[in-house]
């Protein structure tokens, strides 16, 4: 069993999150790395794209603490692209961007000091999770009638099967598309499965549509900025003892996952 898994729907966001891990290996499924973070054992896995892929990677890791990170859009219209939110709950919604369920949430104090002493601004408060992705300003704007300051589509499903066996969990987002940006082409520009860029089909929808090239380049721009604030704050707190309160640390635990 590890100490803490932690899951990332994609690449690079993963990558953010190994980089900041020692012996770093990985495992014999694919997607599936292993390192440490000082005397704690880390599983992170890149889950790929929505809430079943998340449910099912979720269930299928032995670990003391689930956390879910990554990249998310912005609800509130004061989150700027590099922004960070810690959730303190996370909201599910519906197709409909309407509340299914609300699960509570950590918000771990190394998290905090990791964001203050790397110059982040970090923001708590609710996570939304939804089914799809919120393409446009007006889907943001219902989602945001929930209450939750950024939305994703895995860490209510991570959430609920951290629920499910009374483990702690939390969740930290980095703002990329902010409340009144559109997400053009979002679904077809991303592999669900593997949560990797087709540099290729990317490269083929966006040639002919250059009045798509202006958003696409706000959202490259955001995305490195997102990858370099999730890379630090995540070695920071790796660094500070992980995420997780030490009390929550179960003894002797052995790597394994199923």
């Amino acid at each position: 069993m590890f100490d803490i898994a932690i899951f990332a729907a994609l690449g690079w966001e993963r990558r953010a999150v190994t980089a900041g891990l020692e012996a770093v290996r990985v495992r014999v499924r694919a997607r599936v790395w292993s390192g440490r973070a000082g005397a704690l054992s880390c599983v992170v896995v890149q889950t790929g794209v929505g809430p079943g892929r998340a449910a099912a990677a979720a269930a299928a890791v032995d670990a003391g603490a689930f956390l879910a990170c990554g990249c998310a859009g912005a609800l509130a219209p004061d989150l700027g692209g590099g922004d960070v939110v810690l959730a303190d709950a996370v909201i599910a919604l519906d197709a409909s961007g309407r509340v299914e369920r609300r699960v509570a949430g950590a918000t771990p104090p190394s998290l905090a000091r990791a964001a203050a002493g790397e110059g982040i601004r970090l923001r708590t408060g609710p996570i939304a999770s939804s089914p799809t992705v919120l393409a446009t300003a007006a889907a943001k704007r219902v989602a945001a009638e929930s209450g939750a300051l950024a939305v994703d589509m895995e860490s209510a499903a991570v959430a609920a099967e951290a629920e499910r066996r009374g483990l702690p969990f939390a969740a930290l987002r980095v703002v990329l598309d902010v409340a009144d940006q559109a997400l053009p082409l979002a679904d077809a520009l991303v592999d669900g499965a593997s949560g990797e860029v087709r540099l290729g089909r990317a490269v083929v929808a966006l040639a002919p549509r250059p009045w798509l090239w202006p958003p696409m380049a706000r959202l490259a721009r955001h995305t490195r900025l997102a990858d370099r604030r999730l890379r630090a704050i995540v070695a920071a707190a790796l660094r500070d003892g992980a995420f997780i309160p030490r009390s929550t640390e179960r003894p002797a635990p052995r790597a394994a996952v199923r």
